[in-house]
């Protein structure tokens, strides 16, 4: 747990800001802009600034049925299921939106030192891929850390007025202030492996085409090697999505649903990772969690954790 004494919670403006655009941005386009405006913003911000709040909305979108169902094969998803669209693939709708927001003036941050630390999303009911939906991204968060910057992402999906579903992404800047490292923490309890999962060489440009995440570091060795790591790294939200499409088949997750996941050590593809899981039913509020991680197979080094609550049917 966090101590919150070093957490100092950047202030946001009272009134909120909308921006509605037209369609989905293009991605080579942000990349390029993330690029030029890396050399004009800091990866720090001042105690004492105010950040606009601001939410950008993309109104009518009809997810591409191909994209869905090529991304449940890139997954694993079982296509059981082909008519409705998988929980993790709602948060790919997103990556344009937030690749705006984050090469927008109204984010202080250097855009090309964000790394995503963790995923939550909510599902009130299953959505059917021929929905029209409305998309909206906003800012709800900003705090200041010993070891850098956590920004904080509020998604939401909605369809005909309705909200069904809910995101929240939390990305980290790292401070560029040198920091004592922390001591080792004292060994994990494993889960009970269930299954293991190859993580071939190419998992990130196969991932790239369905969701529209292209960062470099996920498609080539010599690209990773320009951001600092040794080989190309797996997305982390494929990892998550791989995760849960076991967890489907195992439990059927089909129905309302809240995942919360964390991502740890990245993944160099190729890798061979053991997916541990255990459940428990909580007969007070009718629902099944399960607790699940991800980790290197034989090292045991952990790459995801997190939990997922089902609620009961019947």
């Amino acid at each position: 747990m966090k101590n919150n004494q070093n957490i100092k919670k950047v202030e946001l403006a009272d009134s909120e800001i909308i921006v509605e655009i037209k369609k989905h941005p293009s991605m080579g386009f942000i990349f390029l802009k993330a690029l030029l405006i890396s050399f004009l913003r800091s990866s720090t911000i001042a105690d004492n600034a105010v950040v606009d709040r601001t939410r950008i909305v993309l109104k009518n979108y009809t997810p591409n049925k191909d994209l869905v169902r090529n991304y449940r094969t890139v997954c694993s998803f079982s296509q059981d299921k082909k008519n409705f669209i998988p929980i993790s693939y709602l948060q790919t709708l997103f990556i344009g939106l937030l690749g705006k927001f984050i090469t927008s003036p109204f984010f202080p941050i250097n855009p090309l030192g964000l790394i995503q630390i963790s995923q939550s999303f909510k599902q009130k009911r299953p959505v059917r891929i021929d929905e029209i939906l409305d998309l909206s991204c906003a800012i709800c968060g900003i705090n200041k850390t010993q070891k850098g910057i956590e920004t904080t992402f509020a998604l939401e999906v909605k369809s005909n007025k309705e909200l069904v579903w809910q995101g929240i992404s939390t990305f980290f800047t790292r401070s560029p202030v040198k920091r004592k490292k922390t001591p080792k923490k004292k060994d994990e309890k494993f889960l009970e492996k269930k299954e293991t999962i190859f993580v071939p060489t190419g998992t990130g440009r196969r991932y790239a085409v369905v969701s529209g995440d292209y960062n470099p570091h996920h498609q080539y060795n010599i690209l990773a090697k320009l951001f600092g790591f040794k080989k190309a790294i797996a997305h982390g939200m494929w990892s998550l999505a791989r995760v849960i499409a076991s967890l489907d088949k195992e439990f059927d997750i089909h129905e309302s649903v809240k995942i919360e996941a964390s991502f740890k050590l990245p993944i160099f593809m190729p890798a061979t990772t053991a997916l541990g899981f255990e459940s428990k039913t909580d007969k007070d509020n009718q629902q099944t969690i399960i607790n699940f991680e991800l980790r290197d197979k034989q090292k045991g080094l952990p790459h995801l954790k997190g939990r997922l609550l089902n609620k009961q049917v019947g």
